[in-house]
């Protein structure tokens, strides 16, 4: 979730502030939580919780009949924090004091005394025998409200399903959000925003070279990485669309029509900082039971070099703008009256570069239900294969660096759409 101010001119931290899910459109103001301030939102919302669960008299929904005398809310927190007090006073009480224990209950090393008692135990000098261990005596359990007893009203219950019958289904906690909060819940205004958990920071290795591919910071506070070596880097990402233009029918993806030759732009973009010759293959039919066709008009080219950080901001413009030729808009799709040429690439500018997929969908003759799941999708396996050269450091010759001939080879799956039903 982000924090979002209220304010229209987006004024500083001194309005107000809540907290928003841009997947879901949730945001505080559902629960009717505000902030004073963009930082520390954990400490404000526990302050805000123990507020609300605090108040005796708490604001009831006009639909739902509950009694007067009902039991205001517990905080759990409130609750744990009794129960540890107790507990530990019961502890100190009934367990005999460790010789070697401070008063702050923790174990003291650095006195001479206690270094001698440490000493005794070992060499055997001081007391002979073995002393009888005296049995200790029985500790009693938390009897009020005040050491932590959590005594069972069968009112709550009562007001539970009342509550229930009035909201309904939509209303109530679904068992994903009651297993995310730390604290049981049952009804959707119970639900607080949760904290992010903590994991364990651990770097990884490649299995091949056992080169370090990530590995974060070691400070607590902090998500960085110092090496972070993902594909997403390195690997050129592929993009599939139609073939647009006045001269061309448009293409339905729910539905492609069989037997009839449809074009589609794979649009290749480069994220390293070096020009790279790129080698597609495909077969010449889709495994399955029902193949199709694949054509690739331009199955070798090569793709520009990523040395403009505002091409891919602008959309491929900015390598206009720094004298490299660009024809249009990376993955336009619009044929504008060109026809696809064999062994020629389509478009190309910057760190991108398209090429020009035929594909005749195969004609499927199956009755209704007979097909298995997702049967009928069109998937185009493609082997890919790229090469470049790299800076490394050279050691015995008096240069720094030298240029070193690199291989990078993968298969991949490009999912089309489905086959219409003849």
């Amino acid at each position: 979730m982000t924090v979002n101010t209220l304010d229209a001119d987006g004024g500083g931290a001194a309005g107000s502030w809540i907290l928003a899910c841009d997947y879901c459109n949730w945001t505080t103001l559902d629960i009717d939580v505000e902030f004073d301030k963009p930082t520390n939102v954990f400490a404000q919302v526990v302050k805000l919780k123990q507020d609300r669960i605090g108040r005796t008299t708490s604001r009831r929904s006009p639909e739902i009949e509950e009694p007067l005398d009902a039991p205001p809310p517990v905080d759990p927190a409130a609750k744990f924090d009794a129960l540890k007090a107790f507990y530990k006073s019961q502890l100190s009480s009934t367990t005999p004091t460790n010789p070697l224990m401070s008063p702050s209950g923790e174990f003291n090393y650095n006195s001479p005394s206690s270094l001698a008692r440490i000493m005794n135990l070992y060499t055997g000098t001081g007391t002979y025998g073995k002393k009888t261990p005296s049995k200790p005596s029985n500790m009693r359990e938390s009897a009020d409200p005040s050491e932590g007893l959590a005594l069972v009203d069968p009112e709550e219950d009562q007001a539970a399903i009342r509550k229930m019958q009035a909201r309904g289904w939509q209303g109530t906690a679904s068992t994903t959000q009651q297993t995310d909060q730390v604290h049981p819940v049952r009804f959707l205004d119970d639900l607080w925003p949760v904290p992010t958990l903590l994991r364990t920071k651990r770097a990884k290795r490649c299995r091949a070279c056992r080169h370090i591919l990530v590995k974060p910071e070691t400070k607590i506070q902090s998500t960085r990485y110092k090496l972070k070596l993902t594909a997403n880097n390195y690997v050129p990402s592929l993009t599939l669309k139609p073939l647009r233009g006045a001269s061309v029918a448009p293409v339905n993806l729910e539905s492609l029509p069989p037997s009839k030759p449809i074009q589609f732009l794979l649009l290749v973009k480069n994220p390293l900082f070096v020009p790279i010759k790129v080698t597609l293959a495909t077969p010449a039919q889709t495994p399955g039971r029902f193949p199709s066709t694949v054509t690739m008009l331009c199955p070798q080219f090569e793709v520009g070099a990523n040395i403009d950080v505002w091409d891919d901001a602008l959309g491929g413009e900015g390598g206009a703008r720094s004298g490299r030729a660009v024809k249009g808009k990376a993955g336009n799709g619009q044929a504008e009256g060109r026809i696809a040429e064999a062994g020629k690439v389509w478009d190309g500018g910057g760190n991108w570069t398209t090429v020009v997929v035929e594909v005749v969908c195969a004609r499927i003759h199956a009755p209704e239900g007979a097909l298995e799941e997702d049967e009928d999708v069109l998937e185009i396996p493609v082997f890919v294969r790229t090469e470049y050269e790299a800076e490394v450091t050279v050691t015995h010759a008096r240069g720094d660096t030298a240029k070193e001939k690199r291989e990078l080879a993968y298969w991949c799956v490009l999912g089309i759409g489905r086959i219409g039903k003849t």
